[in-house]
């Protein structure tokens, strides 16, 4: 179902419901919504949708209005919903949803709060509605809504409306008074709201009858509606539509609608169940465009209300039960078109999970491995799940019969990390195949199966030591010149993690041996996907000169990457080289080449083809502006959120991991950052991630005043990088390498030649000064001179340290939390070039900005 934000600013469009004005609900939402949760809980039939949308009709907010269903329980496809949405509201915002995907992790609910920050702070009173809640069982769509509740924003209340208690945490809140309950006690109707009810409908009942009806109901507002079916055709027979209601609702829903309703408007109600989609659009389709048809169901008001603001119809769940036991009157071929016809109109508006669960139900195969064909070939856990989930139910003799789904299978494992499976699968498609007679169906299959067999074995690499991974592509590329009917796929550009290389072992030669079986892979894979991974070989040569300090010739192999990446859209090659460009010209102290690369990379947010533009360019600028010691220009998905947990398959986690790193060190969080040295993050399984691990480690030891154990995590870096002669990864360190070096050098058990020592301690002090200078000519570049502008929160804080307050006496006379208190020291630290509070404050009263 389409879902809408509603503006409070816009005229009010009215419809044809009567809506039943209750005084005491409305104090009651009145006074809820001031908190942060608002759970309106109950039953079936109490009113709760109704009662919660007649108070917001006339209530001065924003309102966000989430339908929910079963079918939301999966990740990919709540956020399809979502991003929806918000497209209603906002379509730029809505687009970095989209791209963003489901944030699963909490470093992508901090990017998704970044995104929708700047709307949320203009917006002014906001409230959130989720319908239906208790149809939601998925622990990260639960996770993610229970974030949302919890987010920064004070202008937003969240209403959960659900017939159990929502399986979230709300014991914070509960502390805060933070939360207000609506439940069946609340709803009911009371007998003066029934006599008003019935006054509105044109039908006078006397005192005794409302009485009997408000004891026998007691105030269920569902039975309460049925009753005043009955009593609009015979008024005076009040008791009997009280014993019908109490025998069987579902027979007076057969009495009083079903059987009253049109032969043709009965089986469309029925087709209606057989979806959860209700859009105005695809009922229209689904009617034939018979407007009539429409009109005549939207008379059944008491159980199909069409939401001017959703642009859809809502229709009672006990009605919707009623008609899915109807269900067997529709032949197959109804059901199926039914099906059809919901599954293309998902497939349109871009509900793709939808459509593929529409057109599994109508056994329509080739779709799907359409649908699937075109995804990102990176597919999220549990969107490959679903799929795979599918693909299992599925007649396996008709999925055999599709080329592409041999290959899909393999990707979708993958995906769910089950590498064993993947590849015992594809040696398997490549046996069968093989042995058959050679036919453009069988090439085909094999050369997906081969071309899958070198991605798993490229992927592999760092743990097995092997780089033959353009063998199974020579092969793929001979059974591709057999297919002339070979599809490639719409996604044909590589997807990169945080480091290039897939060599795990210092084993000398290692890296080279790799690099020679990525110059021999990039032909048949660049003919196979229409210039896929163009530029690598001389990406990864650029990012081995660097870490070896070779910047001369690293620079040469990583234009030549641009240039390449250029011509075949290879938007994530172009991207590293860039971020390695970047790099390199600050150890130059090159700050017009730093501005360049710079530029060049938020260049490519305007490229729609480069699906993760947003978030990579929100990695790389973290770099950059960490370097810049500007951090509260940095992504506040980086700045204030965790580690991810990462797989090999997780290339975004891994990069913004990587990147973090260095902002976490910059930003003084060393306990946090060992134990992130220690976790394993994905980019560890390679040589130059374990590298830069263990300087990390290094460097936050000794900054904790743990010097042993500062000098046994430099000795590991320097065994690491020694039989590869990589020293870069010590120099970018700079002054704080300085210090370490320096120590190692008095250290007689620190076991590190003193000749290489003093080789890296002379190139960090180097590399700090030329840092230096790109700090000082982009606050040139940039007006910023030596004047320091704080805001008023910051100048508050500052004086409330300069009085003696602590941290946590600071969060509370603001009413902050701790965590937004150290992240606005932290800016004062950078703002004022200080490296303790000491200095902080020293400076700001030097300075005159405090007293």
């Amino acid at each position: 179902m389409n879902n809408h934000i509603y503006h409070k600013e816009l005229t009010i469009p009215t419809d044809n419901r009567t809506y039943l004005e209750r005084p005491r609900i409305n104090r009651i939402f009145a006074d809820a919504v001031r908190k942060t949760l608002v759970i309106v809980s109950a039953g079936a039939g109490y009113g709760k949708t109704s009662a919660v949308y007649s108070f917001l009709r006339n209530y001065e907010a924003i309102t966000k209005w989430f339908q929910l269903s079963e079918n939301d329980n999966l990740g990919a496809r709540f956020w399809e919903k979502f991003a929806n949405t918000i497209m209603w509201h906002d379509k730029n915002i809505a687009e970095h949803l989209f791209k963003m995907g489901f944030p699963e992790t909490a470093d992508e609910f901090t990017n998704y709060l970044s995104i929708i920050e700047d709307g949320i702070a203009l917006a002014g009173k906001v409230v959130m509605v989720f319908d239906d809640f208790h149809l939601i069982h998925e622990k990260s769509v639960l996770r993610f809504i229970e974030r949302s509740i919890k987010s920064p924003f004070s202008n937003i209340t969240t209403i959960l409306i659900s017939r159990t208690d929502p399986d979230i945490n709300t014991v914070k809140l509960l502390s805060q008074g933070l939360v207000a309950s609506v439940n069946e006690d609340d709803l009911r109707l009371t007998e003066a709201e029934i006599a008003q009810y019935f006054h509105l409908l044109g039908i006078p009942l006397p005192p005794q009858s409302v009485s009997n009806i408000h004891d026998d109901t007691a105030g269920w507002v569902f039975a309460i509606n049925l009753i005043s079916l009955s009593l609009k055709k015979s008024p005076a027979h009040e008791q009997n539509a009280r014993i019908a209601m109490k025998l069987n609702i579902f027979k007076m829903i057969e009495s009083e609608v079903f059987l009253v309703i049109s032969d043709r408007l009965r089986r469309f109600l029925i087709q209606l169940s057989l979806i959860d989609h209700l859009s105005a659009e695809l009922i229209s389709i689904i009617a034939g465009g018979d407007e009539t048809l429409v009109g005549e169901m939207e008379k059944i008001n008491s159980f199909v209300r069409h939401d001017i603001y959703l642009h859809a119809y809502l229709i009672h769940h006990l009605f919707l039960d009623y008609l899915r036991q109807k269900q067997n009157i529709l032949t197959e071929e109804e059901k199926r078109d039914v099906y059809l016809k919901a599954a293309r109109w998902c497939n349109e508006n871009d509900y793709k999970m939808d459509a593929i669960s529409y057109y599994d139900k109508a056994g329509e195969y080739e779709e799907i491995i359409g649908i699937v064909y075109n995804l990102p070939i990176q597919f999220p856990h549990d969107q490959a799940k679903f799929i795979l989930d599918i693909y299992d139910k599925a007649p396996l003799h008709i999925l055999e019969g599709f080329a592409l789904y041999h290959r899909q299978r393999s990707v979708l494992l993958m995906s769910l990390d089950l590498y064993k499976e993947a590849l015992a699968y594809i040696k398997g498609r490549i046996e069968k195949f093989s042995a058959l007679p050679g036919s453009d169906f069988n090439n085909r299959v094999l050369c997906g199966a081969y071309t899958a067999l070198a991605a798993t074995e490229y992927l592999m690499s760092p743990v097995t030591d092997r780089y033959d991974f353009d063998v199974p592509l020579e092969k793929a590329y001979q059974y591709y010149k057999l297919s002339p009917n070979y599809e490639t796929g719409s996604v044909t550009h590589l997807t990169l993690s945080a480091l290039i290389s897939k060599v795990g072992t210092t084993r000398r030669g290692a890296m080279e041996e790799y690099i020679d079986a990525l110059t021999r892979t990039i032909p048949n894979m660049a003919n196979i996907l229409s210039g896929c991974m163009s530029g690598l070989d001389d990406l990864a040569n650029g990012e081995l000169r660097f870490y070896k300090g070779d910047l001369k010739h690293s620079t040469k192999f990583l234009r030549q990457a641009i240039r390449d990446a250029e011509e075949h859209n290879q938007y994530e090659v172009r991207n590293r080289a860039l971020f390695y460009l970047l790099r390199i010209a600050v150890a130059q102290g090159d700050f017009e080449g730093f501005q360049s690369a710079f530029k060049d990379l938020e260049a490519q947010l305007d490229m729609k083809e480069y699906h993760s533009r947003f978030i990579t360019f929100d990695i790389v600028s973290a770099w950059y502006y960490a370097l810049l010691n500007q951090p509260h220009l940095i992504s506040h998905w980086i700045s204030r959120g965790d580690f991810g947990k990462g797989s090999i398959g997780s290339f975004k986690t891994d990069f913004g991991d990587f990147v973090k790193a260095k902002f976490y060190y910059f930003d003084r969080r060393y306990h946090e950052l060992l134990s992130f040295t220690e976790s394993k993050p994905a980019f560890s399984e390679v040589l130059f991630g374990r590298i830069d691990l263990k300087l990390i480690a290094a460097a936050c030891q000794y900054k904790l005043k743990n010097r042993d154990a500062s000098m046994a995590a430099l000795r590991e870096a320097y065994d690491l990088a020694s039989s590869n002669d990589l020293t870069m990864p010590f120099i970018e360190f700079g002054k704080d390498m300085r210090t370490l070096t320096r120590v190692a050098t008095q250290d007689k058990n620190c076991g590190i030649p003193v000749q290489w020592l003093e080789l890296i301690n002379r190139k960090s002090a180097t590399y700090a000064k030329r840092q230096l200078s790109i700090i000082s000519e982009y606050k040139k570049a940039n007006n910023m001179g030596d004047d320091v502008l704080l805001s008023q929160r910051e100048k508050e804080i500052l004086q409330d340290l300069c009085d003696g307050l602590s941290r946590s006496e600071i969060a509370a006379n603001h009413g902050l939390s701790i965590a937004t208190v150290k992240m606005v020291l932290n800016t004062l630290y950078s703002k004022l070039g200080a490296n303790s509070l000491a200095d902080a404050i020293k400076t700001a009263i030097t300075r005159n900005l405090i007293k």
